[in-house]
C-alpha cells in the first residue's frame, strides 16, 4: 500500500475539504487538480466522490473531458434541498432588520453569517441578489434602544431555563432602587416591547414548589442568572401577545376617548390590542374600548396624549 502523501491530513478532513470546495462554487473541479490541491492521489478523490455521491445522489455528477475526469455538484438541483429561496431570504433579511435594535450583536452576526451562506449555496443567483442580502432594505428608528449585546449570556441562560423547565435564581435590580433582590423565577417566555426585552414568568416560593405571584423582569435590569436543578412543577400562566401591555392582573376592560385629529387618527391606524373595538362619533373623535392586564402601563400611556385623551372609566368598576 503506497505511503500518504499528507500524513497530516486525515479521510474525513479531505472528504469535509473536497464536499465544501464543490458545494460553494458549483463548478467543474478535474480530478487530477483537486488530488493536487489536496495533496493526495486521483484514486483518493474518487473514493471521496463515491461518498459523497452516497450522500447528495444524483446532484453530483461526473464526466470526461479530453480524456480527464471531473466532478461537480448542480446548482440548480441542490439548492432546492436547503428548502429557501431568494424571496425567503429577503424576508428573513427583513426580520433581522427588523429585530436589529433588540438583539444583541451576537446574534445579528450569527443570522447575517447564516444568511450570506444560504446565499453562497444558492449557486445561480446574480451578484446583484447577493449584494442586495448585504445591505439592510429596512430600517428601524428606535428612541431610547438599549445595547443587548452585555446581556447574550443572560439571555442564553434564560432560555435554556425555559427549555428546560427548570427554575432559575435571578439577581436583579429593579427600576429606581440601587439594591439587588434575588428571585427564584421560572421563566415562561422572552417578549419584546417598547424596544425592550422582558422575561414573563413567576416568582417561586423559598420551597422551590409553588407560584408566589406571575411578573416580568426587564432583561437589561438583570445582573446574573444561575439555573438551578429545581424543576417547574406548576403551570405557567400564558402570555398573550395580543392584549395590552405585560400581565399584571386579571384581565379588565377599559374604554378611553381620543379627541379628533391626530390623536384620533393615530389611535385607529393602529391595533392595540386583539380584543379592542373602535366607536367612531360624529364629532371625528373615538372612544377605544380595550382590554388589559396591565392598568398601570395603560393609563401611563392615556397620560401620553395630553388634553387629547381621557380614560372614562373602568368598565369592572362601573359593573360593581
Amino acid at each position: 500500500m503506497p505511503a500518504k502523501r499528507d500524513m497530516d491530513s486525515t479521510t474525513g478532513r479531505k472528504l469535509l475539504k473536497l464536499f465544501q470546495r464543490l458545494m460553494l462554487d458549483g463548478h467543474r473541479h478535474f480530478q487530477s487538480d483537486l488530488a493536487d490541491w489536496l495533496n493526495c492521489s486521483r484514486q483518493t478523490i474518487s473514493r471521496l466522490a463515491v461518498e459523497i455521491e452516497n450522500v447528495v445522489g444524483s446532484n453530483l455528477q461526473t464526466g470526461i473531458e479530453k480524456h480527464k475526469r471531473w466532478y461537480q455538484i448542480c446548482p440548480s438541483t441542490t439548492h432546492h434541498q436547503l428548502g429557501l429561496n431568494f424571496e425567503e431570504l429577503r424576508y428573513l433579511r427583513l426580520c433581522r432588520d427588523l429585530g436589529e435594535n433588540v438583539l444583541p450583536r451576537q446574534v445579528c452576526g450569527r443570522i447575517d453569517e447564516s444568511i450570506f451562506r444560504f446565499s453562497l449555496l444558492m449557486a445561480e443567483a446574480t451578484a446583484l441578489e447577493k449584494d442586495r442580502l448585504k445591505e439592510p432594505q429596512f430600517a428601524f428608528f428606535a428612541k431610547g434602544r438599549i445595547d443587548y449585546s452585555p446581556f447574550s449570556h443572560i439571555i442564553d441562560m434564560l432560555l435554556e431555563a425555559q427549555a428546560t423547565s427548570r427554575i432559575c435564581l435571578v439577581n436583579y435590580r429593579a427600576a429606581g432602587s440601587q439594591v439587588c433582590k434575588l428571585h427564584q423565577f421560572a421563566v415562561g417566555r422572552l417578549v419584546c416591547m417598547n424596544n425592550a426585552l422582558y422575561a414573563l414568568g413567576a416568582d417561586v416560593d423559598e420551597d422551590f414548589v409553588n407560584m408566589r405571584h406571575p411578573g416580568s423582569l426587564a432583561i437589561h435590569r438583570i445582573k446574573s442568572v444561575e439555573i438551578t436543578s429545581h424543576p417547574v412543577k406548576f403551570k405557567l400562566p400564558e402570555a398573550d401577545p395580543g392584549t395590552f401591555g405585560l400581565p399584571w392582573h386579571e384581565p379588565r376592560d377599559f374604554h378611553i376617548h381620543f379627541s379628533a385629529g391626530r390623536a384620533a387618527d393615530y389611535v385607529r391606524e393602529r391595533i392595540w390590542a386583539d380584543s379592542q373595538t373602535l366607536e367612531e362619533l360624529a364629532d371625528g373623535s373615538l372612544i377605544l374600548h380595550i382590554t388589559t392586564r396591565s392598568e398601570p402601563e395603560l393609563t401611563a400611556w392615556v397620560r401620553s396624549f395630553g388634553d387629547d385623551a381621557c380614560l372614562l372609566a373602568d368598565v369592572d368598576k362601573e359593573k360593581a
